[in-house]
């Protein structure tokens, strides 16, 4: 009974250890892929397809910011209106709005639509 407590005591401290080991790898990945770009510009779309603010949204969010140069997606959703406002917020030395605007429209296998547009110079992002 006392070897199988001390056998059982052993992997848990493993796996603590390397739960440890992989936060630790986990947080030097994750410095290496943030960016280091600065937010100089915004633009807003009308988008129509949204059917929910989590699953969409989410889906939106994760593939505008995997762009590069990409540092901020919000979205204005109402499940009243036809059409929903995703603001992206990017370095415009880095991207560019038409592709931001045809990444938005590949997404989930091209459900969403971008419509009107607005786009704009920023210097104090919040």
């Amino acid at each position: 009974m006392k070897h199988l407590l001390l056998v059982i005591l052993i992997i848990v401290s493993s796996c603590q250890n390397n739960a440890t080991q992989n936060a630790s790898e986990n947080k030097g990945e994750t410095a290496t892929v943030e960016r280091k770009s600065e937010t100089n510009y915004q633009c807003v779309a009308k988008v129509k397809g949204m059917v929910c603010k989590m699953g969409c949204g989410g889906a939106i969010r994760k593939g505008l910011t995997a762009l590069d140069g990409v540092n901020r997606v919000t979205i204005d959703y109402d499940e009243e209106r036809d059409e929903q406002f995703v603001t992206v917020q990017f370095d415009a030395d880095i991207q560019d709005e038409e592709t931001i605007y045809a990444e938005l429209e590949t997404v989930n296998k091209g459900q969403f639509t971008v419509g009107a547009t607005k786009s704009e110079a920023i210097k104090n992002p919040s």
